[in-house]
């Protein structure tokens, strides 16, 4: 391949022979930006490399914020959940596009370096996001680049290049048993009881408590199914598959909520009879008396409000999750055994609860450490006995 070089006004620019999208071969001229013929050379040289080793990128106008809407519409829409495409459309939409449009003046795609991206970071965290939430942004922004790499419209992804922020140790908050037994008093007789109840003891996510069904349920086998999960999406309710193959599950049904579950069916029965027709006979266990289904922001409200009103510990409906993690570790049950009760889908994910072994694990070398102490008080006294006996 050859090429040669023009001088345009301050610029030396690249003239070579390429490709159109219909593999017709055209003419291309390319400013090098170099203001000095032996830097275009240089750039001259680096460029026929790359176009023979079929590297070389034509420069296109297409603007970033452009690609990133059409990546996240066109692209990402199809290939995943819903609720996981609402999460890349906030990251696009709310923070990246804005960015890009204002503080770079809607930059093209092929001129984005890893400096801009490095200051995009920056912009954020000083804004206040934190290092795990701009980890994420991040995945969102290094996949939409590395299909502009496929697409042959960059030839490098410049988010590989970057310093990530700190990632940052979550502490999961939690409840003691006591705290819990206070939590059920409380929530007793409201709506939002049973959801409460089977959260905590059994750990299941909202979506999954939500989710819960009779069908789920075998009372005579003693068994509880995950089967699917109800969420929001938008404005609307959506009922999907659990977040992941280890969160399909079946579990034992633990011998004290057998009575409370018997409790709950009879209660249906009543309200089914009760509301006849108005009945909305959708299966879900935790559900309001006419049958309809809880809903996520009505039960995180509603928790919120039981916590405070009861001067209960600020946490989240999900805490609840942490807290059955917490009380299973330190009852005697190994991180693999939670992974499994709880369905993470790798033990990396249950460590969050390896603080409290921690505190476990200091709790037993003090304890060692009091037995001999008793010991060595012991031998010094026994000898001291021994010393006056001469």
């Amino acid at each position: 391949m050859k090429g040669s070089l023009s001088k345009k006004g301050t610029y030396w620019y690249m003239i070579i022979e390429t490709k159109d999208d219909l593999g017709n071969r055209k003419q291309k001229w390319i400013n090098t930006k170099c203001e000095k013929k032996t830097d275009a050379n240089k750039v001259l040289r680096d460029t026929l490399v790359q176009i023979d080793n079929n590297r070389f990128v034509v420069p296109k106008k297409l603007a970033l914020s452009t690609f990133l809407l059409d990546w996240l519409n066109n692209v990402v829409k199809n290939k995943v959940e819903s609720t996981t495409w609402e999460s890349y459309e906030l990251v696009i939409n709310k923070h990246v596009v804005p960015y890009m449009m204002t503080q770079l003046k809607n930059i093209q795609l092929i001129d984005l370096q890893p400096i801009h991206l490095q200051r995009y970071y920056e912009s954020k965290t000083a804004a206040g996001l934190s290092g795990n939430t701009l980890r994420k942004h991040h995945a969102n922004i290094k996949s939409a680049l590395d299909f502009g790499v496929r697409m042959n419209l960059i030839s490098s992804n410049p988010a590989d290049r970057i310093l990530l922020p700190k990632k940052e140790k979550f502490k999961a908050s939690f409840y003691s048993v006591e705290q819990l037994e206070r939590l059920f008093e409380v929530c007793a007789n409201t709506p939002i009881e049973s959801a409460v109840y089977i959260a905590a003891h059994y750990g299941l996510r909202r979506g999954e408590v939500l989710g819960l069904k009779w069908d789920a349920l075998d009372l005579k086998q003693g068994s509880i199914s995950i089967r699917e999960t109800r969420v929001k999406f938008g404005k609307e309710v959506v009922v999907k598959k659990p977040k992941s193959e280890s969160s399909y599950r079946t579990m034992p049904l633990i011998e004290k909520l057998r009575g409370y579950f018997e409790m709950l069916k009879a209660r249906r029965k009543s309200n089914k009879a009760s509301f006849g027709k108005e009945y909305h006979d959708e299966g879900h266990v935790c559900c309001w008396p006419d049958g309809s289904p809880l809903k996520s922001e009505y039960l995180n409200h509603r928790f919120k409000k039981i916590l405070s009103d009861n001067n209960l510990p600020p946490i989240r409906f999900h805490d609840l999750r942490h807290s059955a993690g917490s009380y299973l570790l330190k009852h005697g049950m190994s991180l693999r055994e939670i992974q499994v009760w709880l369905g993470h889908a790798d033990l990396g994910t249950t460590t969050i609860y390896t603080h409290i072994d921690t505190e476990m694990k200091n709790s037993t070398a003090q304890k060692i450490n009091d037995i001999f102490s008793k010991n060595k008080e012991h031998d010094s006294y026994k000898n001291e006995s021994e010393g006056n006996n001469d």
